[in-house]
């Protein structure tokens, strides 16, 4: 895991992650509650911030000493989010590739 957050890849693959690092980021679900009922995440630890609720003269309210990996159903919101957040100088946050179905399948394989 990257120590300075302007090391935070834009995007980053589970897979590559060991259970150490996927405990030392903090994962968000930007996914709207109906999505969550369909398909839960019970894998790994996570907030939830949905992308309808977000508001860009708010923000998101994220620790610069932390580390933020945003997931959705397939990685294209929750890129969109990452990429706007950099813009506005969160260098902490990133997307990742392949969303839920990465999350459940990384699981599943161990």
């Amino acid at each position: 895991m990257p120590t300075d957050p302007e090391d935070l890849p834009l995007t980053i693959d589970i897979d590559s992650l060991t259970d150490d690092q996927i405990r030392q980021y903090i994962f968000v679900d930007v996914r709207e509650d109906t999505e969550r009922v369909i398909k839960p995440c019970r894998e790994l630890v996570h907030e939830h911030f949905p992308l309808s609720r977000f508001q860009p003269t708010d923000g998101f309210p994220a620790d610069p000493q932390k580390q933020y990996i945003f997931f959705c159903a397939k990685g294209q919101r929750s890129l969109m989010l990452a990429e706007y957040l950099r813009e506005q100088g969160m260098n902490n946050a990133c997307s990742l590739d392949g969303g839920i179905d990465a999350i459940k399948k990384h699981f599943q394989n161990q």
